[in-house]
């Protein structure tokens, strides 16, 4: 049986009045006969599964990361085996009352699209066609029969992406009833009406299927930015921007007060910034929102920040750490005082990492104060303050009070400025273990930082126990993982051999097509070591105590990307980027 690749509403229902389900095949005979491989590759596939049989590495897995066949020619191999038809629904002119039938939550969550009503059955492109549950959840949903037909993931995500963003922009400009929300004569009747749209049905389908798609696409923010025609939505994933959505600009009154409502912050106001809370519970875990509006010329701008505890308390040996990394660590974080500082830029992962070494310590059971901005966690057995600028009580202002309330452990969110540093410092000194963060690129530098900030050389030098600096990388889709093609230039900026190999994700379903599926920490570990303190209290250089560091077995933080790198963990493009950064 050949497979064919229905485009059109017609030909699909063409082919389901003929179509008969054939006796299973392997899936190896599927691809030969639809002239995808050879006999002689499949053997040498089968081959290679037989020596991954420990590590469970499907013969489709082996066939994608050698390059003999792509995702989607798998797909169509797989509907082949199962005798279920394969469409191409790029061009598919699908009917929104079809859409309706599937609620966006369920599309979003079973990546299924409904394609086609044939005969009292709901006719659905689905990726995996074992998947009852999904089944079963369409057919209560619809009140129909389901018949499944099989797409590429890529377009079915695609698909689902593209009409329900529709559907539901189309659902709430026609509850809009089309007409851009103005500004009366009455301020008070424009807040009245916008309250009123941003409560209707279609509005608040509409913004929870933009944070139930994040969710699901594990997006740590979302940004719904105005723009002069539309409105733009992106996702935050694995650190990179991602294009998601275009929305009519007529809905952007409604939806950032939408919003606003759901953080409970006052809707009456859009010139100034706000800042709200929310709180969703998702499969029976609870996902905590932060919440940013911030007016620009273009109208109200808004970033949501998503906070999964699971995913963001983590404990120590999940963060991607060396066994030799790990036992370094936990040596310095088990000292009885002094200061340990995680440092990077902005989303290096210094608060994930602070909070785990919190979790590690916790099991001492030692008296442990939070001073944060904000408490992004709650913390069992952790007693977190957060400061409030607008009050005055800042770092330094908890901090003074923190030393009259008898703590063993105490971290700071960030130290900022000289009093912060200063009250740090003497924390330590006076026998609290302290714990914070730092805006440096690398650990040497934040030495010099400190001293910079007016901390006394002979001081800091007693206290520091360690510096870790850190950044985040992707790290490569197990799924989709092939050899990476490296530019010259590249090999040479990192000093390679050119016949040294590295590897890449190629992108498919379950990476979003990123080629890339979570990150990883990579880290320079600075311990200060006796040579270490002289150096210090000599006041160097921060490359002098760089180069000392890595003289007693420091790695840098290239070194570290670079060996995940060969391990085939990471590629080049993302070590590359440490270096251009």
């Amino acid at each position: 049986m050949q497979t064919y690749a229905v485009k059109t509403d017609n030909d699909l229902k063409a082919l389901l009045r003929v179509h008969k389900r054939m006796p299973d095949m392997q899936l190896g005979d599927a691809l030969i006969e639809e002239g995808m491989i050879s006999a002689e590759q499949l053997e040498t596939a089968l081959e290679a599964q037989r020596q991954y049989k420990t590590s469970n590495q499907h013969l489709g897995q082996i066939l994608v990361q050698s390059g003999l066949v792509t995702p989607e020619q798998l797909t169509v191999g797989l509907a082949h085996k199962l005798a279920i038809p394969y469409v191409s629904i790029a061009e598919f002119e699908i009917e929104p009352q079809l859409i309706s039938r599937v609620p966006p939550e369920l599309a979003q969550h079973y990546k299924v699209l409904p394609l086609a009503n044939f005969n009292g059955s709901l006719v659905v492109a689905m990726i995996n066609p074992f998947d009852q549950a999904a089944v079963d959840a369409l057919r209560f949903n619809s009140k129909m029969n389901i018949e499944v037909v099989m797409a590429s993931s890529e377009e079915v995500v695609e698909g689902v992406n593209k009409h329900y963003s529709s559907y539901e922009e189309m659902e709430a400009l026609e509850d809009l009833k089309l007409d851009p929300i103005t500004e009366p004569a009455s301020n008070e009747q424009a807040l009245h009406r916008v309250e009123a749209e941003a409560k209707k049905k279609p509005i608040v389908r509409l913004l929870n299927s933009i944070v139930l798609q994040a969710v699901n696409t594990k997006a740590s923010d979302i940004n719904i930015r105005p723009e002069k025609e539309r409105v733009n939505v992106f996702f935050r994933v694995d650190g990179k921007m991602q294009f998601v959505r275009s929305l009519s600009r007529n809905l952007l009154p409604a939806l950032v007060s939408r919003v606003k409502i759901t953080g409970q912050m006052d809707i009456s106001e859009r010139r100034l910034p706000q800042d709200g809370h929310a709180r969703l519970l998702r499969q029976g875990k609870q996902i905590d929102l932060r919440i940013s509006v911030v007016p620009t010329v273009n109208g109200e701008s808004v970033v949501i920040r998503i906070l999964d505890k699971d995913a963001g308390l983590k404990p120590l040996d999940a963060l991607g750490f060396s066994p030799d990394e790990l036992r370094q660590i936990r040596r310095l974080i088990s000292r009885p005082n002094g200061i340990f500082l995680v440092t990077g830029p902005t989303g290096s992962g210094k608060s994930t990492t602070l909070y785990a070494v919190l979790n590690e310590v916790k099991q001492r059971n030692p008296h442990i104060l939070t001073v944060e901005d904000p408490v992004e966690y709650d913390m069992a057995g952790v007693e977190q303050v957060q400061i409030s600028l607008a009050k005055g009580y800042t770092f330094a202002e908890a901090l003074r009070h923190f030393l009259r309330h008898d703590p063993d452990v105490i971290m700071v969110g960030e130290i900022r400025d000289e009093e912060t540093a200063r009250i740090a410092n003497k924390a330590a000194l006076t026998g609290h273990l302290v714990f914070s963060t730092l805006h440096t690129n690398d650990a040497a530098s934040t030495v010099t930082r400190l001293l910079d900030m007016g901390i006394e050389s002979y001081l800091l030098s007693t206290t520091l126990l360690g510096v870790m600096a850190q950044r985040l990388v992707r790290v490569n889709c197990p799924d989709c993982s092939a050899e990476e093609s490296v530019e010259p230039y590249i090999r040479k900026t990192l000093n390679l051999a050119p016949d040294e190999k590295f590897q890449r994700g190629a992108g498919c379903f379950k990476c979003h097509y990123s080629g890339y599926h979570g990150r990883t920490t990579v880290i320079e570990l600075l311990r200060v070591t006796p040579e270490i303190a002289q150096l210090i209290i000599a006041g160097r250089p921060a490359r002098e105590i760089a180069d000392t560091a890595v003289s007693q077995g420091m790695r840098s933080l290239q070194q570290c990307a670079l060996d995940l790198a060969r391990q085939g963990r990471t590629s080049l493009e993302e070590v590359y980027a440490l270096f251009t950064e």
